[in-house]
């Protein structure tokens, strides 16, 4: 077993490297060090034999990736291209998104390039009705995989590439479309669609079933994975710990395997019935040997929830782990769930070695390992074992997977273990069974299938009228350090510790250095740390202090799925270690600035708002919150840190008339709340969207100073109408960020900006090109001396990009 868990180290590690060397010389050098290791007899290089033929594979592997990937040459270029819609199709009223198949690609500039044709994730705007099948010749512009890069949040890039995406890109809705007519022929595009035609039969009649929306939504999330409709009840899912229940997992693939296994094995106590009833009437029948008839039920009923669930990456695992279990048991081997562990562990490396870059696969093995280790032994002489040891699982799970939990989602639920006592059991024996025995129906009789549904609706329902008796502003735990290594690593060292047999009493002093890091190990001591967050074209801004954050600008809402705020804001601020926002501006109406607030608001709330005056949010959002309206001479300070707003200076009569008067200052980029922060001599200026009119009347106000700001966050992302040559030249920043997006229409920064930057010998920094930008200056320097104190004005700089390089970025 130490062979396989070696073989798969060595395929996993490879995602993590930041270059891939030729796989000509990887090769020569594996077949060095084998020859070397058989002609000495050296057993001892056994495992890094195995060790390097992983990485041989991981190596192989990425080069093959990459050779299906759209060439860079061909980024944003435009392509003719035919086949067929291959998933469900995600529409909203702005598009429709979907996965294509292609059977044929052309780029437009060069006709007889003809690109490896791979899966696609294309947008169609404006489309019409679109249904899995279909066969289109459609003009798109196309883009290599890319995703925001920003530390603790969910990597875009690595999920494409996991899900097999050669490219992203967007139907030319100006450019002639044609629907092509269905093949009559079993072709590859054909095959590949059928899963998500029955999938979108599912889906229409779940939703055109009289069911409750919480209902539906969860009877969509685990018949087909469709989890689209959840959104509304996902934070409260997350925050009772059980998401894990109500989309398929591999709890649910493991599930309907011993589904199948037990209809598996009542078809062959069937068989052994009539086959007996026939002897007994004198009709010779042929002996049959059916022990293989279970295992195999239950990996085909495995394999067809998995490609109902669209054949998920999760669901991919899980049935990989259910396979190794039924080869074993073909086979009359009786191996310990260890060894099924490890199996499944190396098939996965082989067959997804970029699993090990997604959160669900660490999460889903940590856990199984737990329950593994937390079982065994699998027998004793104590009646009541089974019972405290699946009561008290639940506690272990808490303890054990609250590191990986912490270091991939930022938080964890503490009401978990209580929630999943009553939610497993009742999910798993009337949720899920009802769910899928509609789907069995539904070929027969759609009344029928509505019957059972409803059923299933209504479990939902009694579950969620247990869920209502617990608060509802209570179950997340935040670590208050932050996602440290060493907190993580205190935190793993604890809870393995707890894992230990009774017998060992001293398995509490596990703990003690968990406590004492959560007790007298604040967060560093930071006089200033200023990240600006990798968000595309609009701008999110964390300041930081010892105590306290600030956040300027919440970027954009992409879509009703996906935004800044919840996706991007605060699982950077939960690593972080914040669980509250101290304080929130928003400098300007526009929705790159301002279309995040809401979806923040929900998961991360801000005690103190304070907004351009154009900025009009619903009350119902801001659930009676006391609103402040920027203008020029607001400050405050924390500790040695002082906050002042310079812009704009708006009038009293003027904030009374309301945000929607005419003036120009009152409204539009102009308007924009201009914050400068002050800590000892370093000065950081925020100045939002503001255009040249407001910057000239920023210099002539007299609330900028003579002295050279430090970090400046270029106004308008850079745009040609900012970053005037006086507003330039008064301010000679250090260093200047632009947050823009890559590659974006708007093209900013614009290249004359740029060069009246460079012209002060300005440090550039570009979020689209190095990702999440943080400048930090550190407080535990005193300043003694004009030395130290040169020492103490430079900061210490990363980017996200410069830190998590790899060679599939």
């Amino acid at each position: 077993m130490t062979y396989l868990i070696m073989l798969s180290l060595g395929v996993f590690s490879v995602a993590w490297w930041a270059w891939l060397p030729g796989f000509g010389i990887s090769s020569g050098l594996f077949i060095l060090l084998l020859t070397v290791s058989v002609y000495f007899r050296l057993k001892g290089l056994i495992w890094l034999v195995s060790l390097s033929a992983g990485m041989l594979w991981g190596i192989f592997s990425g080069h093959q990736l990459l050779s299906k990937s759209l060439p860079d040459k061909y980024s944003g270029e435009e392509f003719l291209i035919s086949g067929h819609i291959v998933s469900l199709v995600d529409s909203n009223s702005v598009r429709s998104r979907f996965s294509f198949a292609p059977e044929s690609i052309q780029a437009l500039s060069d006709p007889d390039q003809q690109p490896i044709p791979g899966k696609l994730l294309l947008s169609w705007y404006a489309a019409e009705a679109l249904h899995p099948g279909q066969r289109w010749t459609l003009v798109v512009r196309l883009r290599r995989p890319r995703g925001f890069v920003n530390p603790g949040t969910f990597d875009y890039q690595s999920w494409l590439l996991q899900q097999g995406y050669m490219a992203t890109g967007y139907v030319r809705s100006s450019e002639p479309v044609r629907q092509l007519p269905n093949s009559r022929f079993l072709t590859a595009g054909n095959i590949a669609s059928l899963p998500a035609q029955l999938r979108a039969r599912i889906q229409q009649s779940i939703e055109q079933s009289e069911l409750s929306p919480r209902g539906r939504a969860v009877l969509l999330a685990l018949s087909i994975g469709d989890k689209r409709q959840l959104a509304n009840w996902w934070q409260d899912l997350a925050r009772l710990g059980i998401v894990h229940l109500l989309v398929i997992s591999g709890l649910h693939i493991g599930l309907v395997a011993l589904f199948g296994a037990a209809f598996g094995k009542g078809l062959a106590r069937l068989v052994i019935l009539i086959r007996s009833a026939c002897n007994a009437l004198g009709f010779r029948s042929p002996s049959l040997e059916l022990h293989w008839l279970a295992p195999v039920c239950g990996v085909l009923a495995a394999a067809a929830y998995s490609l109902l669930a669209g054949f998920s990456l999760p669901t991919q695992r899980a049935l990989i782990a259910v396979a190794v279990v039924v080869t074993a048991k073909l086979c009359f081997r009786r191996i310990q769930p260890f060894v099924c562990l490890v199996w499944a562990l190396a098939l996965i490396a082989l067959l997804q070695p970029l699993a090990a870059l997604s959160a669900g696969f660490w999460l889903s093995f940590t856990a199984v390992a737990v329950l593994i280790t937390w079982f065994s032994p699998w027998q004793s002489s104590d009646s009541w074992w089974p019972k405290k040891r699946t009561v008290s699982a639940q506690l272990a799970l808490l303890v054990i997977m609250s590191v990986p939990l912490v270091l991939f989602m930022g938080r964890l639920s503490w009401l978990a273990p209580l929630v999943n006592l009553i939610a497993v059991p009742w999910v798993s024996l009337v949720t899920v069974p009802s769910v899928l025995l509609g789907c069995l129906v539904l070929p027969v009789s759609n009344k029928l299938a509505e019957a059972i549904w409803t059923l299933s609706d209504w479990s939902v329902e009694l579950l969620w009228t247990f869920l209502h008796l617990l608060p509802s502003d209570q179950g997340f735990l935040v670590s208050p350090v932050g996602a440290s290594s060493l907190v993580l690593l205190a935190a793993l060292l604890a809870g393995l510790c707890l894992m230990l047999p009774r017998q060992f009493s001293e398995r509490w002093l596990g703990v003690l250095p968990l406590a004492l890091l959560l007790v007298f190990n604040a967060r560093p001591k930071v006089g200033l740390r200023v990240t600006v967050l990798d968000v595309g074209q609009g701008l999110a801004v964390v300041v930081e202090t010892d105590q306290q954050s600030l956040l300027y600008d919440s970027g954009a809402q992409f879509s009703p799925a996906f935004s800044v705020g919840s996706g991007i804001v605060a699982p950077f601020l939960w690593q972080r270690g914040w669980s509250a926002i101290n304080t929130t501006v928003i400098s300007h109406e526009d929705g790159d600035h301002s279309g995040g607030f809401a979806s923040l608001q929900q998961v991360l709330p801000s005690v103190r708002l304070i907004t351009g005056p154009g900025v009009d949010y619903p009350e119902a959002l801001l659930q009676g919150q006391n609103v402040e309206i920027c203008r020029a001479g607001i400050q405050w300070r924390w500790g040695e840190v002082l906050f002042e707003i310079l812009s704009p200076a708006v009038a009293a009569d003027s904030l009374e008339s309301g945000p929607n008067i005419g003036s120009a200052y009152l409204r539009g980029n102009n308007s924009s709340c201009v914050l400068r922060i002050r800590w000892r001599d370093i000065q950081v200026l925020l100045p939002g969207d503001i255009e040249s009119g407001a910057e000239n009347e920023l210099l002539d106000s007299g609330w900028l100073d003579s002295a050279q700001v430090d970090l400046l966050i270029a106004p308008h992302h850079g745009s040609k109408t900012s970053s005037t040559a006086r507003f330039v030249q008064q301010l000679r920043p250090k260093h200047v960020i632009f947050s823009a997006g890559y590659q974006h229409q708007f093209g900013h920064p614009h290249p004359s900006v740029v060069k009246r930057y460079n012209a002060v010998d300005s440090r550039i920094w570009n979020t689209a090109e190095q990702g999440a930008i943080t400048f930090e200056w550190l407080s535990t320097r005193e300043l003694f001396n004009e030395a130290s104190k040169e020492l103490d004005k430079e900061p210490s700089i990363t980017t996200a990009r410069g830190q998590e390089q790899r060679w599939w970025r």
